[in-house]
């Protein structure tokens, strides 16, 4: 049998260790990652393997040379421009000729191969994944498989909400070369987003063998040390070079280690490493070759190659070297910081944690260096959540920061592409808005200052504009705390989907964006119109007519002047009479019935969501609410978007009104893609949504409430249940096992379907917790069902 070893990735995420090498190539106990996956093919008799390159390819190829030395055949085969993972395998079809393994030349794994391949053999299929169970499945494609292994539901790298299992596909495949045959050759074309999806499409049988052992895909620098300090404690089985010299202590060579020098296990000390009398080689602390200890020193849960010279009293503490870096006496190194190759850190700096300082750089003597380098403050790799990038203003979301993101964002467009750039009324997101301007500028991107305005205005200009994408800055409660929330917009106004915001991400991870010469900088243009031209397009989307034939009286209450003054000036422009109040919700009903108005209703500050009060003081719940504002966009006859969340009885009235129906989920960007072909919508536009409501109500001749009174009754309940994201993919995996058989939609979360009720299982995307929906016959079916869920996610979660 032969192999393909996948070895053509830059490592991004590894970065700066990985500037000038390609991720294979990076050490795992003084040996490239790539050597542990050639032995682990010879350990199964698998001798004849290509090797496909693409990054850095020489580092490779003088290294590992025929193969003869570590008792393989190698073949390569390069990309001249990037092909994808199947691509890449497909360029070396020629070599190809029988059933053979593909596995990535930069994770570390013992898995039996040979049981994968006679599980293969038994199967017939037309390819096999190799499948292991992760925490934390986000960033994997995650499987789901019939009791034979047959693979019956595949997602590459979901939101929580669409995490239906803990089972991932590793990487590691035994496909048939008949499945190279599908799609064209030097075409970019990935195993997970495009071949395997073809193969299920097509009919064909995909199987997934779910191995048992050690697999880590090294995806960050974080696993990356981790997995050093697996394979020290024995968790991996794979050969270490060297030889113990008590327990949990490994040298690669033999050391001269001088009295008073301790070494605390585990520990492992490359050849020629040089140790002076008071240093202290604390826990998992990994060490490469020639590197040089003096007194004082401090080492533990570091990983550092080869050359260092890590000076008196300096302390380590969960960091990351390259190779030839200079730490001066007294620095200090904290957790996850990283320091590229030949960097020169003085006397008594201090790097906090998360920086990363790319190579060939200089830290001053003393300096407390807060930010990475090149551009700024180093986060989370997860910059987005449900909707866009929220933080605590100037403490999360800073200038700096703002200034970076929006680096990585314009990187993502074409030079001199056109972006909107908004925030609302708040003086510290106008700093913010400034800082993304000078940085897309910078970039060489065109931006359209739209100026203060709300999110659905946000959205239209960048639309109707032509803009090839936007930002809008703005603040919001949470929890009783203000944060900013930065939203950015597709060419079409819509928030930008999962793809963009994966480049986005890894440019931001990378820091290292294309800087244009000064002639190809962007330029400023204002656009103080914005509103009018919103306005404009309202009224071309209503009946003006019908509200002369009644002059409306509206109630409103919103802690946002901007949004108060811009729904203000709309309604009086259609007729109606206008009264705003100071104080919230329960004061709104009490001021709606004094006024004998014939509705009220509270808008958030961004203008996106609303509640409604009726005539009689009732307060609108917001599937009520859903299912009037839904019922306004019949007159469009185009489809419509109905959540997961939504009551069933609204698809049925679709249904009946002989309307097309796109059962979507809950998030913004799955509800306005739907209807993107409508020049408004009122989905997350408080403003169309409310005179849509009204020209509906009038055209009907019903008062608010009246027509609650006229829909069919329905109960939803819904809960937040308490779960550790480690618990959080268990729990999926579990409850899709139990629910095998019966009824159920994998739209967004899990919903389970009986006759007359259904329960809806729903991860958080940011949050430790479940959100638990349920439908029932009546309040206490609904409330039943809640509490089954519960019960199942908190035993799940235990194990």
């Amino acid at each position: 049998m032969k192999a393909v070893i996948m070895a053509g990735g830059k490592g991004t995420r590894l970065c700066p260790l990985t500037c000038f090498q390609p991720k294979p190539m990076v050490p795992l106990l003084g040996r490239p990652c790539m050597e542990y996956i050639i032995e682990l093919l010879k350990k199964h008799g698998i001798f004849e393997i290509a090797v496909t390159l693409q990054f850095l390819p020489h580092a490779i190829k003088n290294y590992f040379g025929d193969g003869s030395e570590y008792g393989v055949q190698l073949t390569y085969f390069e990309e001249t421009t990037p092909l994808g993972t199947a691509g890449s395998v497909k360029n070396a079809a020629e070599f190809l000729d029988d059933t053979f393994v593909v596995i990535s030349g930069d994770a570390l794994t013992d898995f039996d191969l040979g049981r994968a391949i006679d599980f293969h053999h038994s199967q017939k299929g037309i390819g096999t994944l190799v499948l292991a169970k992760v925490s934390v499945p986000l960033e994997y494609g995650v499987v789901m498989t019939e009791e034979n292994g047959r693979i019956i539901r595949f997602l590459e790298k979901p939101s929580w909400s669409e995490v239906f299992s803990d089972t991932v596909n590793t990487g590691i495949y035994v496909l048939e070369p008949k499945i190279l045959t599908l799609f064209p050759k030097d075409k970019k074309f990935d195993f997970s987003k495009n071949l395997f999806p073809l193969v299920m499409e097509q009919g064909q049988e995909l199987f997934g063998y779910a191995a048992q052992g050690y697999w880590s895909d090294i995806g960050n620098l974080s696993q990356y040390r981790q997995a050093q300090f697996d394979m020290l404690q024995g968790e991996v089985d794979v050969t270490v070079k060297g030889f113990e010299v008590r327990p949990g202590i490994w040298f690669e060579q033999e050391l001269e280690i001088p009295e008073g020098v301790k070494i605390e296990a585990p520990a492992y000390i490359g050849q020629g490493s040089m140790l002076e009398t008071g240093a202290v080689i604390g826990p998992n602390t990994i060490m490469g070759r020639y590197n040089r200890v003096r007194g004082g020193a401090y080492t533990e849960h570091t990983v550092m190659w080869n050359g260092n010279y890590i000076g008196q009293a300096v302390s380590l503490s969960g960091a990351t070297l390259g190779n030839k870096t200079y730490l001066g006496p007294g620095s200090q190194i904290f957790e996850n910081a990283s320091i590229g190759d030949n960097t020169i850190i003085k006397d008594l700096a201090v790097i906090k944690p998360g920086v990363k300082i790319w190579p060939n750089k200089m830290i001053s003597a003393g300096t407390v260096q807060a930010f990475s380098l090149i551009w700024g403050k180093s986060v989370s790799q997860n910059l987005f959540g449900a909707e866009g990038i929220r933080g605590i203003p100037n403490w999360e979301l800073t200038p700096e920061f703002m200034v970076k993101v929006a680096s990585a964002y314009g990187s993502c467009q074409r030079l001199g592409a056109t972006v909107s750039v908004s925030c609302d009324g708040e003086p510290y997101d106008q700093i913010l808005k400034y800082s993304a301007i000078s940085s897309l500028l910078a970039m060489g991107i065109k931006v359209r200052d739209i100026g203060t305005t709300v999110n659905p205005i946000a959205r239209y200009v960048c639309r109707h504009t032509l803009c090839d994408g936007g930002i809008h800055i703005y603040q919001e409660e949470s929890e009783g705390d203000k944060v900013v929330c930065v939203q950015f917009f597709d060419h079409e106004g819509l928030p930008i989907d999962k793809e963009m915001e994966r480049k986005i991400e890894n440019a931001y991870l990378q820091e290292d964006y294309f800087r244009p010469i000064t002639s190809q900088l962007g330029l400023l243009e204002h656009m103080p119109q914005a509103v009018k031209h919103y306005f404009d397009e309202i009224i071309s989307c209503v009946d003006l007519n019908i509200f002369k034939s009644k002059r409306y009286k509206v109630v409103y209450h919103c802690g946002n002047p901007l949004v108060s003054s811009i729904l203000s000036q709309l309604l009086d422009s259609i007729g109606c009479e206008v009264i705003g109040i100071i104080n919230g919700t329960d004061t709104l009903a009490k001021a709606v019935l004094d006024n004998r108005a014939d509705l009220g209703l509270e808008l958030d500050a961004s203008g996106q969501n609303m509640h409604l009060v009726t005539e009689q003081g009732e307060v609108l719940t917001e599937e009520q609410s859903f299912v009037l504002k839904t019922l306004t966009t019949l007159k469009n006859r185009s489809p419509i978007a109905i959540p997961v969340t939504a009551p069933s009885i609204l698809e049925e009235m679709m249904v009946d009104a002989g309307v097309p129906v796109v059962r979507t989920k809950t998030v913004s960007r799955s509800l306005l893609e739907v209807g993107k072909a409508n020049s408004l919508q009122v989905h997350y536009d408080s403003f169309y949504a409310l005179v849509s409501i009204i020209e509906y109500l009038l055209k009907e001749n019903v008062s608010l409430h009246t027509f609650i009174e006229k829909l069919p009754e329905f109960y939803i309940s819904m809960k937040d249940v308490i779960c550790s994201f480690e618990a959080k993919g268990r729990v999926m995996r579990c409850l899709m096992e139990e629910i095998k058989g019966q009824s159920n939609e994998l739209i967004d979360g899990i919903k389970v379907l009986t006759d007359d009720s259904w329960a809806l299982i729903l991860p958080d995307s940011e949050k430790a917790l479940f959100k638990v929906v349920a439908q029932g016959i009546s309040r206490r079916g609904a409330e039943e069902l809640i509490e089954k869920y519960e019960n199942k996610i908190i035993a799940f979660s235990q194990g």
